[in-house]
């Protein structure tokens, strides 16, 4: 496994692979790794001769500086976990080698003023900044990106459809812990007691959205979601609503939606959504 950290190196090899007619998978991680990130090097390798993870935390998708700073890092973890994923190429640029010739911000147009785009104003802009350096960088065949942050799926996916459309976007189903809740890099920030009530709510949620006939209007469900969600005293939320999967409006029934959600334990903020 290879550890460059440097764009002028991560080129030649790049060329090296594409030069032996290799086929390229790419995982862009902002680090603290863990089995989610696993399941999208999996997938890539299992389509792909190559595969390259970045772990890169980009400042500019954080809306406080208190979060960018509070970050789960573990670099040293971090690498042993791609060298056991049989990762082939780490690259770990610095924010100067990212930005180094142009620091502007990109605006993000797509999926605006809703869920976390709504509550993190400025995320997504932060984030399609970011992918367009490393999307420019990395020429590869292949990107995957998991369905826990589907928003974050939805938006990134017009955005390669109209600046990198020869670049091909491979969603991958969240990984869960046997508990139910997705693996995150920010369950590392919760205490023992607020893990277990994130699994009991979580849990709770996946009942709730059972209660449901197929053909309920996403309004109607929506009325009844958020009667669910203020009825739990002391939970914190930024949104708690179902949201058609495809364009992520309010309109048609439940068995075309999603219900998403962010809410608090302590100063961790969690998201996630769940198939209707």
């Amino acid at each position: 496994m290879l550890i460059i950290k440097d764009i002028l190196n991560l080129k030649l090899y790049l060329k090296a692979y594409k030069d032996k007619g290799y086929s390229i998978g790419y995982v862009p991680t902002m680090g603290a790794l863990h089995q989610g990130h696993g399941k999208l090097i999996n997938q890539s390798r299992d389509h792909n001769q190559k595969t390259i993870t970045s772990i890169f935390i980009n400042e500019k998708q954080f809306n406080k500086k208190e979060d960018f700073d509070s970050y789960p890092r573990n670099k040293g973890k971090d690498y042993d976990f791609c060298d056991s994923y049989n990762v082939d190429v780490i690259f770990e640029p610095s924010s100067d080698e990212i930005y180094s010739d142009n620091k502007t911000k990109l605006k993000n147009k797509y999926f605006q003023n809703i869920l976390c785009d709504q509550f993190r104003p400025g995320h997504f802009d932060g984030v399609i900044t970011v992918l367009n350096k490393l999307f420019s960088i990395i020429e590869v065949n292949k990107v995957y990106f998991g369905e826990k942050d589907f928003q974050q799926l939805k938006i990134v996916e017009k955005f390669i459809e109209e600046k990198f459309p020869n670049l091909q976007l491979v969603p991958v189903s969240t990984e869960r812990h046997e508990e139910g809740i997705a693996y995150s890099s920010r369950n590392e920030n919760l205490s023992k007691k607020q893990l277990q009530e994130f699994i009991n709510f979580h849990n709770s949620v996946i009942q709730f959205t059972k209660n449901f006939d197929r053909q309920t209007q996403i309004m109607e469900a929506n009325t009844l979601a958020k009667n669910f969600i203020t009825n739990l005293v002391d939970q914190e939320f930024d949104y708690f609503e179902f949201r058609n999967a495809n364009s992520l409006e309010v309109e048609g029934n439940i068995s075309e939606a999603r219900l998403f959600y962010a809410i608090y334990k302590g100063q961790t903020r969690l998201i996630d959504n769940i198939e209707a």
